[in-house]
């Protein structure tokens, strides 16, 4: 059962240390990532896709890997699921290059780093995945095909990441709000509960060519969502103190709409930048599986 802490003193005691502590990254939770991507591949090119649904499990199993990067502690993962726009003032947040060199020369590395890096790391895997069509497309490497499926399902993450509403917004949590926990409450609780209830429908969008800019514009749809859900949660606990079924069914009642456009909107945003990659190498054949070439033996790598 969720509680709700009502105490002034202690509203203002936790405001304060969430403030001053590092940011805890959150995400959709492991089962929506795996929906997402799923759901993805279905509106893959056709000329891709085979590659993808016969590759289904590992895509969407490894589209969870950024969380678990950040859950077993690496210090460089948290700040790369999110960016907290309104550190940089009020939209339209023209004063934050979308320059990452830029950004850090406006800001400095820390204060970048603090208020999060998604659309810049989400940059750097499409590379990647990009790279790794193109030795497909040259047979340059004999682990291409692997790495487009591992590619592929961490550059879906980060994507899916940026249309959470309140990975874009400085109250993250609710923390500034007395609305503690909304975060949870939103992306992962309403999921779980009414999960069957959803209807989703998310529609092939054009591929993405620049995966930094089309996160950017995610992002700003993304804070946008925030204040109607602020909203449904207020309304929903009214003067309540817990979060129970009642409060869940009223916060859904509010929220349903916002929680699925962005699921669908993730859904299509996933698909079209893995088909933005494949484009941009230059539409190669994906076969569906490597092929079996024993090599001359060499001393592995390290």
């Amino acid at each position: 059962m969720f509680r709700r802490v009502t105490p002034v003193w202690v509203r203002l005691l936790v405001a304060c240390l969430l403030v001053a502590l590092p940011r805890e990254a959150r995400a959709w939770s492991f089962e929506v990532h795996r929906l997402v991507t799923a759901r993805a591949i279905d509106l893959l090119p056709a000329e891709v896709r085979p590659f993808f649904e016969k590759h289904r499990a590992f895509v969407t199993e490894h589209a969870i890997d950024p969380d678990l990067w950040r859950n077993v502690g690496f210090a460089e993962e948290p700040p790369r699921h999110f960016l907290d726009l309104d550190a940089y003032g009020q939209p339209p947040f023209a004063a934050l290059p979308r320059d990452y060199e830029a950004a850090v020369a406006a800001f400095g590395e820390a204060t970048v780093r603090k208020n999060g890096t998604i659309p810049w790391r989400a940059g750097e895997v499409f590379g990647m995945l990009v790279k790794a069509f193109e030795q497909v497309r040259d047979g340059t490497s004999p682990w291409a095909l692997d790495n487009v499926k591992l590619y592929a399902a961490v550059l879906g993450h980060y994507v899916a990441d940026a249309h959470v509403p309140f990975h874009a917004i400085v109250n993250y949590d609710g923390q500034l709000t007395n609305q503690h926990g909304i975060h949870a409450r939103f992306e992962t609780e309403l999921f779980l509960r009414y999960r069957d209830s959803l209807s989703l429908s998310p529609k092939p969008m054009p591929p993405v060519a620049n995966v930094r800019d089309f996160l950017f514009d995610a992002l700003a749809s993304s804070f946008d969502a925030t204040g109607p859900l602020f909203e449904a949660d207020r309304r929903a606990i009214g003067s309540g103190l817990e979060y129970d079924d009642a409060y869940f069914d009223r916060f859904m009642s509010r929220a349903r709409p916002v929680l699925e456009a962005r699921l669908e909107r993730s859904m299509s945003a996933v698909a079209a930048t893995i088909a933005g990659a494949w484009e941009k190498a230059g539409r190669p054949p994906v076969p569906l599986d490597p092929p079996r070439v024993v090599r001359k033996k060499r001393t592995p790598s390290r």
